[in-house]
C-alpha cells in the first residue's frame, strides 16, 4: 500500500502543474495517468519520423513578462521550452467568404491593421481592444502580486460575446471577423460569455507563440520537475474508485486492486467521469450530481495531421481561419508546427475543424483501431471534404501532401477521456454562468477538481484553475503572491 499527502488523478496540464506546484511547496505526490503517455491534449505522436501535435497549435502572453510565461517561470520549464513567436504582422488570418483579414500581434498594431481593412471602424476597433484588455488585466501579473489570481470578473461571464461584439461595432462584416477565431474556445453565439472570447483573444494579442519540436516538450518538462522534487508519476493504470469510508476520503483504487492512500485527491477529468468514480456516501446529493451531469460539452474536432513532401509547401508563422459552405464543413483552422531544421518549407500541417459527436454514434461502442471499415471510409470522406474546403485558399496545399493521418472525437474520448470526445470541457453559457463553472471544491473534504472543466478552458485558463485548485491546500494569498512576485 502506498500513502501520500496528495493523489491526482490524471496528466493532463492542470493535474501536472498541480503535482509541480505541492511537490515545490513539500507535499509528497503522486500522478495516476491511464495511458502510456503523460501528458493529455499536449500528447505529441511519431509518425515518419516527424513529432506530430495532436491538440495544442499555439499559446498567447508568452512573452517575457507576460502572464503564461510568468507562469511557467514560476515552473521551472521556461528555460527548457523551444518557441516560436509568430508573426506580429499577422498571427492569426480570417477568410470569410474569399475575402481575407489579419490579426496584427500588440494592441497598437492590431488596431492599425484592422482599421486599414474598416477604416471607417477605427474607433469601433479601439473600443473592442480596450474592452478585451479590460478582462484580460483582471488576471495580470500586477494583480498575483496583491495576493489573488483574478479579480472578479462575473460581469463578463453574464454578458454575450456576441451581444458586446455587436454593441462596439454595427457593422456586421467586422463583427464576423473579431468572432472569426472563435474555434480556439468553442464560441457558440447563442450562449458564449464575454469573457472567454475576450480573455482568449487578450492573450494572443499580446504575444503568440508555437511550440518547436513538440507541445509534448512543456508536460515533459513538468513531469521532469515533478520528479526532481520527489513526486511519483504512475502511467498505465487506471483509476476506478475514489475511496470514501464513512464520508471520509481515504485515497484512490485502481483497476488492478492497488490501494493509494492519500489526504488529499484531485481529479483532473471531468466532472461527470469523476462522480462515477466516489463511493457511496452522504455528501453528495442526487441534485447535485444531476446539476453537474446536465451540463453542455463543447464540441470535438475532426483532426488531419499532414506531412508535406520536402520543399513542397511553404511555411507560414501565422494561422488561418477559414469560413464558409462545403456539405458539412462551413469552418476549419489551418495550422503549421515550426520546421524542426529551420526550413522555409512546412513539415506538419494540421486542419481541424468542429465535429458534432452525432456523427460517430454508430460507432461509440468501438475502441481505437477496432472500428471497421466503414469508419475508415467514413475518415478518408471527411478527409477529401476538408482538403476541399481549404483547396480555395491553399490551392498548392493537396499536391504538396506526402502522408495523412486523423483523429476524430471518438480517439480524443479514448484517449482523454472527455465525454464524447468534447475538445474543452463543459460549455459556459452566459445565461446561466453559475452552473457552468465549478469550484474546485467537492462535497467531498479534501477532494478536488481542476482541469479546463472548471473556470476558463485553454492552456492560460487550465494553468489558472490550477492555480486555483492548489490554494485549497496552500492557500491562495500565499502562492499568489509568490509566483506574482517571482
Amino acid at each position: 500500500m502506498n500513502k501520500f499527502d496528495v493523489t491526482i488523478i490524471g496528466s493532463g496540464l492542470g493535474g501536472l502543474e498541480c503535482a509541480q506546484v505541492l511537490s515545490k511547496e513539500g507535499l509528497n505526490v503522486c500522478v495516476v495517468e491511464k495511458n502510456r503517455q503523460f501528458g493529455g491534449l499536449f500528447q505529441s505522436f511519431v509518425r515518419k519520423g516527424h513529432t506530430i501535435d495532436s491538440s495544442v497549435h499555439y499559446v498567447g502572453s508568452m512573452d517575457q513578462g507576460q502572464i503564461l510565461h510568468h507562469y511557467f517561470s514560476y515552473f521551472g520549464i521556461m528555460k527548457s521550452l523551444k518557441v516560436e513567436r509568430l508573426d506580429e504582422r499577422g498571427y492569426d488570418h480570417v477568410h470569410i467568404n474569399g475575402e481575407h483579414y489579419s490579426f496584427a500581434m500588440g494592441y497598437d498594431n492590431f488596431v492599425e491593421s484592422l482599421s486599414r481593412q474598416f477604416p471607417k471602424e477605427h474607433d469601433s476597433i479601439r473600443r473592442y481592444t480596450e474592452s478585451i484588455k479590460r478582462v484580460g488585466d483582471l488576471s495580470s501579473v500586477e494583480v498575483m502580486k496583491t495576493g489573488i489570481f483574478s479579480k472578479d470578473g462575473m460581469e463578463y461571464f453574464t454578458q454575450s460575446a456576441k451581444d458586446e461584439i455587436e454593441k462596439l461595432t454595427g457593422d456586421k462584416k467586422l463583427q464576423n471577423v473579431l468572432w472569426g477565431t472563435s474555434l480556439l474556445y468553442a464560441g457558440d453565439e447563442e450562449v458564449t460569455p464575454f469573457y472567454l472570447h475576450a480573455v482568449t483573444n487578450n492573450s494572443n494579442i499580446q504575444g503568440a507563440y508555437r511550440f518547436k519540436g513538440g507541445a509534448n516538450q512543456v508536460t515533459d518538462a513538468l513531469a521532469d520537475e515533478i520528479r526532481k522534487n520527489g513526486g511519483t508519476l504512475i502511467n498505465r493504470s487506471e483509476v476506478k474508485r475514489i475511496v470514501v469510508e464513512n464520508d471520509t476520503l481515504k485515497g484512490i483504487m485502481t483497476a488492478d486492486d492497488q490501494m493509494i492512500e492519500s489526504k488529499f485527491v484531485i481529479s483532473n477529468i471531468s466532472p461527470s467521469n469523476t462522480l462515477m468514480l466516489i463511493d457511496k456516501n452522504n455528501l453528495i446529493k442526487p441534485a447535485h450530481s444531476a446539476r453537474i451531469n446536465s451540463n453542455k460539452n463543447t464540441y470535438g474536432m475532426f483532426c488531419l495531421y499532414l506531412i508535406m513532401k520536402p520543399g513542397g509547401f511553404g511555411y507560414l508563422k501565422e494561422n488561418h481561419y477559414i469560413k464558409g459552405n462545403s456539405g458539412s464543413i462551413n469552418y476549419a483552422l489551418v495550422s503549421m508546427q515550426p520546421p524542426v531544421h529551420n526550413s522555409e518549407h512546412a513539415e506538419v500541417v494540421t486542419i481541424i475543424t468542429p465535429m458534432d459527436f452525432s456523427e460517430l454514434e454508430r460507432w461509440a461502442e468501438t475502441t481505437a483501431e477496432k472500428r471497421g471499415g466503414e469508419y475508415s471510409n467514413f475518415k478518408e470522406s471527411k478527409t477529401e471534404e476538408l482538403l476541399n474546403f481549404v483547396s480555395d485558399c491553399f490551392p498548392k496545399l493537396k499536391e504538396s501532401i506526402e502522408h495523412k493521418y486523423t483523429a476524430t472525437p471518438l480517439t480524443f474520448r479514448d484517449f482523454t477521456a472527455n465525454p464524447e470526445g468534447s475538445a474543452y470541457g463543459i460549455k459556459k453559457n452566459y445565461q446561466n454562468p453559475y452552473t457552468t463553472l465549478i469550484s474546485p471544491r467537492t462535497r467531498i473534504p479534501n477532494l478536488l477538481l481542476t482541469g479546463q472543466n472548471l473556470n476558463v478552458h485553454g492552456v492560460l485558463g487550465v494553468t489558472r484553475t490550477s492555480m486555483l485548485t492548489c490554494s485549497e491546500i496552500v492557500g491562495g494569498d500565499y502562492l499568489a503572491k509568490k509566483i506574482g512576485n517571482l
